[in-house]
């Protein structure tokens, strides 16, 4: 769904994901005692130049910091809220520091327009840890080049050939087919009286809609002959995303580099980086040798993603992308447009089983717009304004990214009369900034009638008060097909089936909690009770 959210997943670098247990290593019993004292000894000549430095230059507030890890350790869980909860007493710009880098955070609409849109290209920068460089070739992907003349080439790839209206309408057939799909199942599942996990349902039409993009190649729903290679491809995107958001101390404290390999996590990344690679390139070696990957006998061949990319001419023009941009470019997809899409799904119909007035209103739009003798399409989607409201409410309260990928300063700079040197790091904090009292009437409640007053706020990156996948010239790339599967997908589901929790529960008492880890998928999945709302025959899917 979301492009820009990837290996960079999660803004701050994905500081909710350090390896913490290292920094406990570091320092542990288990620890070299001389090391670790020559350590503290470096970090604390560290700290007094840090000091100095800072009254050299004119810093905004911030929550205190200890010495040598910054803070670090505040970061570690929730940072999104954390940081929210900070700016409430700093302001709307805050300092923090990471070990030795420094983080700024920007948590209002008109501070992020300063940072996103004044200086956008002094902070098109992109930071550099052990993670993204392994998992990204060498920063060759989408999200995590820099920004130059071969980012700029992908850009331009992205916007002429991958995510233009016309190749995006040529996949509604396969969108279609996975949809279709995934409503026999629950429907197969209601047939046989069970409980309907939502959530995998979810991950498994994500999932199935971008491998059928990039690669003509669905996952999930194969015979027993395709179940091993889809069983490495699950394993593979399952332990990818978690290892290569996972920030060691060393990548924020360079002089404690040595720790991500005695701890044995540069280890774990080898291996994973060595299986992805190994079955990425099988894929293109089958798509060089001209073969199908996974297609039936009746289905139409598109030109998917990969096609496209192996056509496209290098950044010199002296030939094709190379095998590892490609790689790196399929990777940054596979983790961006899965979880952040199943997500706001799931986020959608738990927000209206706890709003029974609004997923009434919702069906009741549907029956009229529709109706229920037909299946709604995606051409029926511009004639659903509470449709469209009720995802941008979503949207605004669970923003794919809480926090956004993390901007580099590529020079020094000064904003609101702020110092800050080329390096520094930046974090918007589009959690906060949607839920700002200053912008939004009951920032904490789900009422989607905000949006049917105000039509023209869209999440496109124009309205600096909702900008659930970023903005500015290193925004998400891909956020008009992570729009239009969710809507889409919130039809289908809406249309088809009435929902209810298991065992007669009270949505009202229904858990809420978020999970922060770059993106913000729920605690606890969600579960319902599902009942048919069509006529039998429309829920047969396709064969």
């Amino acid at each position: 769904m979301d492009v820009g959210g990837k290996f960079g997943q999660s803004s701050v670098g994905r500081i909710s994901a350090i390896n913490l247990s290292t920094l406990e290593w570091a320092f542990g019993k288990h620890g070299d005692i001389v090391v670790a004292l020559v350590g503290i000894v470096t970090g604390l000549m560290f700290v007094v130049l840090f000091v100095t430095q800072r009254k050299k230059l004119r810093l905004p507030q911030g929550p205190r910091s200890l010495p040598i890890i910054g803070n670090i350790h505040q970061l570690a869980n929730d940072a999104h809220t954390f940081l929210w909860q900070e700016a409430k007493k700093y302001g709307p710009i805050m300092y923090l520091r990471l070990g030795s880098e420094g983080l700024v955070v920007a948590s209002s609409a008109e501070v992020a327009l300063e940072f996103l849109k004044v200086q956008d290209k002094v902070w098109a920068g992109r930071e550099s840890t052990t993670g993204m460089d392994m998992f990204t070739y060498n920063h060759l992907d989408i999200v995590g080049a820099p920004y130059g003349p071969y980012w700029l080439h992908l850009r331009k790839i992205c916007t002429m050939e991958l995510f233009t209206t016309k190749r995006l309408e040529s996949f509604c057939p396969p969108r279609t087919d996975e949809f279709n799909q995934m409503i026999k199942s629950i429907m197969d599942d209601v047939e046989q009286g069970k409980i309907v996990n939502l959530a995998v349902k979810l991950g498994h039409v994500a999932m199935n809609n971008i491998t059928r993009m990039l690669l003509n190649k669905r996952f999930y729903g194969l015979d027993a002959s395709a179940q091993h290679q889809a069983y490495k491809f699950q394993e593979l995107t399952f332990d990818l995303p978690n290892l290569a958001t996972t920030r060691s101390i060393g990548d924020f404290v360079p002089w404690l580099k040595w720790v991500i390999i005695v701890s044995g996590l540069k280890s774990r990344m080898m291996k994973v980086k060595a299986r992805a690679d190994v079955l990425l390139q099988e894929f293109l070696e089958v798509k060089k040798n001209g073969k199908i990957i996974n297609m039936k006998n009746d289905d139409v061949h598109y030109e998917d993603f990969v096609d496209v990319l192996m056509a496209q001419p290098s950044q010199d023009g002296t030939g094709h992308l190379s095998d590892n941009s490609i790689k790196a470019v399929i990777l940054d997809m596979l983790v961006a447009g899965t979880d952040t899409a199943s997500n706001t799904l799931e986020w959608a119909i738990a927000e209206l089983l706890c709003h029974p007035h609004c997923a009434k209103k919702l069906q009741a739009e549907l029956d009229e717009v529709v109706g229920k003798d037909r299946i709604v399409t995606e051409s029926d989607i511009p004639n659903l304004p509470y449709l469209n409201a009720v995802l941008k409410e979503v949207l605004r309260l669970y923003p794919p990214l809480p926090l956004n990928v993390t901007h580099v300063a590529l020079e020094d700079t000064t904003v609101r009369g702020f110092d800050f040197v080329a390096g520094t790091r930046l974090c918007v904090n589009i959690y906060a900034i949607q839920r700002d009292p200053t912008w939004w009437e009951r920032p904490l409640e789900f009422d989607p009638e905000r949006f049917m007053k105000n039509p023209e706020i869209n999440p496109l990156g124009s309205h600096f008060q909702f900008i659930p996948f970023g903005t500015g010239r290193r925004q998400c790339p891909g956020l008009m097909l992570g729009l239009l599967f969710v809507q889409i997908g919130l039809a289908r589901l809406m249309q088809s089936f009435d929902f209810t929790l298991p065992n007669g529960q009270d949505p009202a008492t229904l858990d809420m909690t978020e999970k922060f880890g770059g993106t913000m998928p729920r605690q606890n999945p969600l579960q319902v009770v599902c009942k048919p709302r069509m006529p039998k025959s429309l829920y047969k899917g396709s064969s």
